[in-house]
């Protein structure tokens, strides 16, 4: 599977280079980007897995795109040492020196998107989570219901939504709700 790839460099030149090595390299090169706003775009129209850029443009720098954008997709920094550290300090962005090692360019962009899927797949369990909390909040909530309106104690209560759900062939989620809605 190709990652999709921005490449936003003041010097096209270079981001050409770049874009060639990714290309021969089995990316997905979506844009090459001169200035800011054209990346700020080609990110909200795109959606790239990874953006990589540079630190100055014409119009803006890397921070200020990176507080316009840096929730949508990861960045990779190519950078002068002098930039490394604030851009480190300021943003969550991975950064690599200039001029440009081809290994390292493609380890880092490798170990950027392995991280990206990490992230991914955990925020696919915290949202199932999550809604599980939420089902266990609605499911507690009947269960009071019952136990303060049938009188039955928690085990009872929470025996009879069962029950009543399998029967009607109802999530026991969908049964509490019903419970809750008084009917």
């Amino acid at each position: 599977m190709a990652i999709d790839v921005i490449v936003a460099l003041n010097n096209e030149e270079i981001g050409q280079k770049i874009k060639t090595i990714l290309i021969e390299s089995g990316y997905n090169v979506l844009a090459l980007c001169t200035y800011g706003n054209e990346l700020i775009r080609a990110i909200r129209q795109l959606s790239p897995s990874i953006v990589i850029s540079g630190y100055k443009f014409k119009d803006m720098t890397l921070i200020d795109i990176y507080n316009n954008v840096g929730e949508v997709c990861s960045f990779l920094a190519i950078v002068n040492e002098p930039y490394k550290s604030f851009v480190q300090e300021e943003t969550d962005i991975f950064c690599i020196s200039s001029p440009i090692n081809n290994s390292i360019l493609l380890t880092s962009l490798d170990m950027i998107y392995q991280s990206e899927r990490k992230v991914k797949k955990l925020k696919e369990k915290v949202t199932v989570l999550e809604t599980k909390i939420n089902e266990r909040k609605v499911i507690e909530k009947a269960k009071g219901i019952l136990m303060q309106q049938k009188g039955m104690n928690e085990n009872e209560a929470f025996r009879y939504i069962q029950k009543n759900s399998m029967n009607l062939g109802l999530k026991m989620i969908d049964f509490s709700n019903k419970i809750l809605l008084g009917e």
